[in-house]
């Protein structure tokens, strides 16, 4: 009977439970963001952003026809392209937000949309994930693929080309879901807390 309990203990640290996790990120004040010289800057294009200096989004609205895209979370606003400077000098350039991933992560997929003025393009971590986005089309785009993912700090970016003058204006979400195990210090409590019930059980029926 103890070697049983003590075996069922052991098979219940091994067997781990996977934890499901959601992360968020929309366009809002958090975001960062750096202008191009260019409405058809060929960085708009292929998601470069080596060697651009990154400072917080505009969050006024300025007139853009943007808006966020259906299903949007709670706190997504239309963002612009730094540095804001009205309605005449909108800027082309991207928007930046980042999240963080676990050390392993496994089934992870992101899945969002956009909305930028005037056309522009989802990266994850420098690679494209979309068609063209534009300026009313609520454009989704996916991808499960896991090499595109980082342990550690990750960066969604959003291209925005300016073309057709004005401001310019971005507005996105996107959704991370992944599985992980538990951090050994969770598995630890766990397996304590399972060899005291091991303990438990055994002093009951020694009774």
């Amino acid at each position: 009977m103890r070697k049983a309990l003590l075996f069922f203990a052991v098979l219940a640290l091994l067997a781990a439970p996977l934890l499901a996790t959601t992360i968020t990120v929309k366009s809002d004040a958090t975001n960062q963001g750096a202008a191009v010289g260019s409405t058809s800057d060929p960085r708009l294009t292929s998601g470069d952003i080596s060697g651009l200096t990154f400072t917080p989004v505009g969050t006024d609205n300025l007139g853009t026809f943007t808006q966020p895209p259906p299903g949007s979370p709670s706190g997504t606003i239309v963002v612009q392209v730094p540095p804001e400077c009205g309605y005449y000098c909108g800027q082309s350039g991207f928007v930046l937000a980042t999240f963080t991933l676990p050390s392993t992560f496994s089934s992870i997929s992101l899945s969002g949309a956009g909305n930028v003025d005037d056309w522009g393009y989802a990266f994850l971590n420098g690679t494209a994930i979309s068609p063209q986005l534009d300026e009313f089309g609520n454009v989704t785009f996916n991808t499960s693929n896991p090499a595109l993912f980082l342990p550690g700090l990750n960066t969604l970016v959003i291209s925005d080309s300016n073309a057709g003058g004005g401001p310019s204006g971005v507005a996105f979400f996107a959704d991370i879901t992944y599985s992980s195990t538990p951090e050994p210090s969770s598995l630890l409590l766990l397996g304590t807390g399972l060899l005291g019930a091991v303990g438990a059980i055994r002093r009951r029926i020694n009774l």
